[in-house]
């Protein structure tokens, strides 16, 4: 999904969780920037197997994949990470929202994705899985 998407649809979720919760701004803030922040793995991603930094060449090397690719391992958007935050979440309350706003992009994601393909297998969602594949050509 389109980065413009995902921030169009973080401002509305952050404004209903405003307004039918009545959370703070201050926690409305965290889910909207972490709906839209955990992409940030796509851009690790690209560095990671194009030992480049250019931001612009990693969003269009990333809209140049075909739907139907091998899967992506995305670390933010692992079950694990989600688990991190959760855990995280005991000791600082605010991770709450942090985790909110990861588990609405996820969401989103998912529907994108089985959407357009109608399976899940373009992406990994756990990075165990990931690390201990034995075979690592099945990824992208």
């Amino acid at each position: 999904m389109l980065p413009k998407t995902h921030i169009i649809l973080g401002i509305i979720f952050s404004i209903a969780l405003l307004y039918f919760f009545k959370i703070s701004l201050f926690s409305a803030s965290l889910v909207f920037s972490t709906s839209v922040l955990i992409d940030f793995d796509h851009y690790l991603f690209y560095f990671s197997r194009n030992k480049n930094l250019n931001l612009k060449k990693a969003y269009y090397w990333h809209k140049s994949i075909p739907d139907n690719h091998k899967p992506i391992m995305q670390t933010f958007h692992s079950i694990e990470f989600l688990l991190l935050v959760l855990l995280l979440s005991f000791i600082w309350k605010p991770f709450i929202f942090i985790l909110i706003g990861m588990i609405f992009h996820s969401i989103i994601d998912i529907i994108d994705i089985y959407s357009k393909i109608h399976n899940l297998k373009a992406r990994e969602f756990s990075l165990i899985r990931y690390l201990f594949a034995k075979d690592k050509s099945v990824y992208f």
